[in-house]
């Protein structure tokens, strides 16, 4: 019975990454793919109050469930330590054909008050991280001619309510942008690479209160375990003509975003216009 359900598994056979693996997030998409059946490395620095390490826990709740898993304890911030997180599953497994980049960082601070180091830590970890990870899991990934990188943007990239930081919106858009280049890239290869929006309760982000915006209804659950599940399928092979996509994920919601660029209005002259023109123009056009 035991064998004939394993079979079923959508995973089997498949090696994962999952950076920021220890918690929020990237702990229940460690403990979804492993449940679907794939072998998985559970990305994370940090240590809890006991002195334990949040990869290690992770791990331990995979193996007790059955599954495979591995840590590791490597920065996404660098190519040099980012290599040796990859490495992790080659070594053990053998391949990767999944990494979802779920490391992050948050610093609260206004432009004017954020530091050098405060803004080039938030730069590492996001931009930086998913740049390093997804280079170090693309290369191996062409040598199979498959993989699926999926990337962790947020919908404060572009906040209408305030309070993200610019350190923290600008990486996150940065994502989009690194997402729609890199799905161009390695589609040739098999590979195919899309973007989660999620909003879940994390360590990050600790609030419980609903969150919603205009065209998005108020979440019903803020639950990391709820949204996990799109992480697992993008990475099946049921899956794999689906790149370059933008999904917003919250509970048992769903979207798919349009791609950003798209015009709301389109004007054309023929010649230059000049700036009085423009006085007349622009103030009609709804901007405010």
């Amino acid at each position: 019975m035991e064998a004939n359900k394993k079979m079923t598994l959508r995973l089997n056979g498949k090696a994962a990454v999952v950076t920021g693996g220890g918690g929020g997030i990237g702990r229940a998409v460690c403990l979804a793919l492993a449940a679907e059946g794939a072998s998985v490395v559970v990305n994370d620095f940090g240590t809890g109050p006991d002195g334990t390490k949040a990869a290690d826990k992770v791990v331990n709740e995979i193996k007790k469930a059955n599954g495979i898993a591995v840590a590791n304890y490597d920065s996404v911030a660098t190519v040099v330590s980012a290599q040796m997180i990859i490495d992790t599953a080659t070594s053990n497994f053998g391949r990767i054909d999944i990494l979802a980049n779920c490391a992050g960082n948050y610093i609260s601070a206004p432009t004017v008050d954020m530091t050098q180091e405060q803004w080039d830590s938030e730069m590492a970890v996001h931009l930086g991280g998913h740049f390093s990870c997804s280079r170090a899991a693309a290369r191996a990934m062409i040598k199979q001619k498959s993989g699926s990188i999926i990337n962790v943007s947020s919908l404060g990239a572009f906040p209408i309510f305030g309070g993200s930081g610019t350190g923290y919106s600008t990486a996150k858009a940065g994502i989009i942008g690194f997402t729609a280049a890199l799905s161009w890239e390695l589609k040739e290869h098999g590979i195919r690479v899309n973007v989660i929006f999620p909003q879940a309760t994390t360590p990050l982000f600790t609030g419980t209160t609903p969150r919603g915006r205009p065209g998005i209804p108020l979440t019903t659950s803020l639950n990391p375990e709820d949204i996990a599940p799109m992480f697992v399928y993008l990475g099946t092979d049921e899956a794999k003509n689906i790149t370059g996509q933008y999904i917003y994920a919250a509970g048992g919601d769903f979207s798919i975003l349009d791609k950003p660029m798209k015009h709301r209005l389109f004007i054309r002259k023929i010649g230059r216009w000049t700036v009085d023109e423009l006085s007349k123009i622009v103030p009609g056009l709804g901007l405010e």
